[in-house]
């Protein structure tokens, strides 16, 4: 092949790269024009608006960006650019101009700010030429006001006005407040006996909500002052040029909050009377409940599954179910039961609940099984523990008992189930309740005589019951001596402890009289005479003569031995 032929593909090559890297480069380009234009749009709307004020008035919001001017920065440099031209006295008149960024707003030809299609929000449903001429009005608006507030004859009217102002509005809360106090009395004497007239027939609910109502007479008296002031400061703020977009603001706030108020009452009205029915429906069923269990708790009606203490805590159990049910039913007519504050505090109540009732939830359960299973009744005369006395009342958490010395115990429930009860009445109707005690006599004392002088201490025990008969049992035949044990019954169980101590006393002087020796405590040996107390020392000083106790052994003569040892010993004690 010739040197000319080789050359052939080299220069068809060369012609080829020619002709494709232009094109290449001109599909290059556009693309890179678009990554330059997203990367710019993205920082455009990384860019935060920014508010103009003029005289503390909105005049527009700076969205685009201009001549690499941020909004923040272009907001800043109009508030100073019109600030200046205010300071320097030029206010107006305002013109605008069309160029080719936008469209410029001018104040007597001097640019003031420069407006872009870009800054007009798209939520606000106005073209660029509305939104134009919206911030020309409120720049005007802003002029002008700082024209007035340069007007010494302007301020002194504001002066005025706000001085009159105030004059009428304190006397206005001043008479508020004497009415207030010179009414109030009134309506709470008046209050007071409907109150109580209806808490007399009955109506305790309606009764408290009569007395609740003072409560809010006085939050309708501040309601008012505070509306007074509101309305007060509203006026004299709207009289200066400077504060009046304050005044404006906060009379548009009130007015939105007092319209807001009157519709939500407007709008809870219907669930207001669905709450009132469900109340009213609950009192009655309550007023029903409450006879029925109430005929119960008084003898008028006899259920044979449910005694007088059942009935008590039935009726309180009842009633907490209906008023959970029937605020289960309210709950969702309650105004604001929808909203999450509403919400928040139910669950940090249910929280406090779960945690903090686990032991008030035992002592309620203890209280119920004691109740239904009608172990205690009040009036009832038990032994719980260390604790004797007479039931009071049974209550949910705790049982109150009063001893025969006047204490009042309160025992938990918890701790009447965990122990032992011996109730002392239950039964005393069926046979009388039996009182005993025990005594410990040598073997050399023939048994019949040791019960023989048990069943005559017993017999001159007052308090005791002749029938059932009371016996004697031996309980055991120990080391040194023989245990018996007196048996009888007590006519008033709550009189136990006072029977048994005299039951003790006669003992002692049975035997006594009859020289019997009680072997309490142990002893070591016999003694060489039975320790016993004689019966002419039976009343030695400092004791006083017994006439009972002399009556009922038969002392009446002049020379026994008990008249005698009673006149020795009242000597003694006269000495």
């Amino acid at each position: 092949m010739s040197t000319r032929a080789s050359r052939l593909p080299v220069f068809f090559l060369i012609l080829w790269c020619a002709a494709v890297a232009p094109l290449s480069a001109d599909v290059a380009a556009p693309e890179a024009k678009v990554a330059d234009a997203v990367v710019s749009e993205n920082k455009l709307q990384a860019e935060e608006p920014a508010a103009v004020h003029v005289f503390n008035r909105p005049i527009f919001v700076a969205r685009a960006t201009l001549l690499d001017e941020s909004p923040e920065s272009r907001a800043r440099s109009v508030e100073e650019r019109v600030g200046k031209l205010i300071r320097e006295g030029v206010y107006g008149p305002v013109t605008t101009s069309r160029r080719t960024e936008g469209v410029a707003v001018l104040v007597d030809s001097r640019l003031a700010f420069m407006l872009q299609p870009a800054d007009v929000d798209p939520a606000a449903g106005l073209g660029f030429d509305e939104a134009v001429a919206e911030a020309v009005g409120f720049l005007e608006e802003a002029l002008a006001a700082a024209r007035h507030q340069r007007s010494p004859a302007f301020l002194l009217e504001a002066a005025i006005k706000t001085l009159a102002a105030t004059v009428i509005f304190g006397a206005a809360i001043w008479m508020l407040l004497v009415l207030h106090q010179r009414v109030r009395p009134q309506i709470s004497r008046h209050l007071k006996r409907s109150a109580a007239r209806l808490i007399a027939r009955g109506f305790s609910f309606t009764g408290q909500l009569l007395l609740g109502l003072l409560g809010l007479v006085g939050l309708l008296r501040w309601f008012v002052v505070l509306g007074l002031v509101a309305q007060w400061l509203t006026l004299c703020l709207g009289w200066f040029p400077y504060t009046r977009p304050w005044g404006q603001v906060l009379g548009e706030q009130l007015s939105q909050a007092l319209a807001g108020v009157f519709e939500a009452i407007m709008s809870a009205v219907p669930d207001l009377l669905v709450i009132a029915v469900v109340v009213v429906l609950t009192r009655g069923a309550l007023v029903v409940l409450k006879g029925f269990f109430s005929g119960v708790e008084s003898g008028r009606v006899r259920v044979e599954w449910m005694n007088v203490e059942a009935a008590r805590a039935t009726r309180r159990i009842v009633t907490v179910i209906v008023w959970l049910f029937a605020i289960v039913m309210i709950y969702p007519y309650i105004p604001g039961s929808s909203s999450d504050a509403f919400k928040g505090m139910s669950v940090f109540v249910g929280l406090l609940f779960s945690l903090g009732s686990s032991s008030v939830i035992g002592q309620f359960t203890s209280g119920l099984v004691l109740m239904y299973s009608k172990a205690l009744r009040s009036g009832e005369y038990v032994n719980i523990g260390d604790r004797e006395g007479t039931v009071e009342s049974l209550g949910f958490l705790s049982t109150k008992i009063c001893s025969p010395k006047n204490e009042e115990f309160h025992i938990p429930n918890t701790v009447i189930l965990a122990t032992t009860i011996k109730n002392y009445s239950r039964l005393a109707g069926t046979g009388g309740l039996y009182a005993s005690t025990c005594v410990t006599i040598g073997y050399d004392t023939p048994w019949r005589q040791v019960h023989a002088l048990l069943l005559e201490a017993a017999r001159r025990t007052p308090g005791l019951l002749a029938e059932p008969p009371p016996f004697v049992l031996q309980r055991a035949l120990s080391d040194f001596y023989v245990e018996y044990e007196i048996n009888a019954s007590i006519a008033v169980p709550g009189r136990r402890l006072r029977v048994l101590s005299d039951l003790h006393a006669h003992i002692q002087d049975q035997f006594n009289t009859h020289g019997v020796q009680i072997m309490s405590p142990h002893y070591m040996r016999d003694k060489e005479r039975p320790v016993v107390v004689p019966r002419e020392r039976w009343f030695a000083a400092p004791a006083a003569p017994d006439v009972p106790a002399m009556r009922a052994y038969g002392a009446f003569g002049k020379d026994s031995e008990v008249a005698t040892g009673a006149r020795e010993a009242a000597k003694s004690s006269a000495e």
